[in-house]
């Protein structure tokens, strides 16, 4: 139990991929962790439910992480509810809409770039003082492959802003003992059943038979990142690829 005694809030944790996956496993290293959605309460539900059935601290809070308003919301029920946030994931952005650059929209382009970053500006001064005080804390954002690409243009400038937004908070971040990460995957399937998410998180048959890159795999590698293992590492970029 890696993690027992922090506090994760695991932002998106309700639909079928990567929030899920990291709010699963991050239970089951210990963590208490707080479930955000935005319109899933009963996916949310389900997984705070499963989470405490299996001796777990879990609760869920609804919230907009696009939206001042909504951040703001989202900590404040993570208070409520654990008293202190040690670990904070932010995993919402833009939408994926591939549009060649000669027919670009630019109001869906700043869109994205503000979906993207805006959980960023919003959550850092939310979460980041408590992490200081306690000389101790872990800010993960999910963004994409460094090198592998997607095809949609708006879509990689907006996870690329939001990698560097993320990175560049990492020296001053450093000097009070908390570290800042981005997991950078290419495309990866969601997961179909809350039972199959489960099952991978476990480590279950599942696990050991994928063929492919999993949001379990990038959930392991949060978790790396949240451990005592990965104490010293900080500024990293750690990519996954899809066969």
């Amino acid at each position: 139990m890696a993690l027992k005694g922090k506090t994760a809030l695991v932002t998106g944790a309700a639909g079928n991929g990567l929030g899920r996956s990291i709010a699963l496993t991050l239970a089951r290293e210990g963590a208490k962790v707080v479930v955000n959605y935005r319109k899933s309460a009963d996916a949310a539900a389900e997984i705070t439910e499963y989470i405490r059935a299996q001796g777990g601290e879990a609760a869920a809070v609804a919230a907009d992480v696009f939206t001042a308003e909504g951040c703001q919301a989202l900590v404040q029920g993570a208070l409520d509810a654990f008293g202190q946030i040690d670990i904070c994931i932010i995993g919402p952005g833009g939408e994926w809409h591939p549009q060649p650059i000669e027919t670009i929209d630019p109001a869906f382009a700043l869109e994205c770039i503000q979906r993207e970053t805006a959980p960023i500006m919003h959550l850092m001064p939310l979460v980041l003082p408590g992490m200081f005080s306690r000389g101790w804390g872990r800010l993960i954002g999910i963004g994409t492959h460094p090198v592998k690409l997607s095809p949609a243009y708006t879509y990689n400038a907006g996870k690329l802003a939001r990698m560097q937004a993320l990175l560049l908070a990492q020296d001053q971040a450093w000097g009070k003992g908390v570290t800042v990460n981005v997991i950078a995957p290419g495309p990866v399937n969601g997961i179909a059943s809350f039972d199959a998410a489960a099952q991978l998180a476990a480590h279950g048959t599942a696990w050991q038979e994928r063929k492919n890159v999993t949001p379990q795999d990038i959930a392991e590698g949060v978790a790396f990142l949240c451990s005592d293992a990965g104490d010293y590492v900080t500024g990293c970029t750690l990519p996954y690829l899809f066969h």
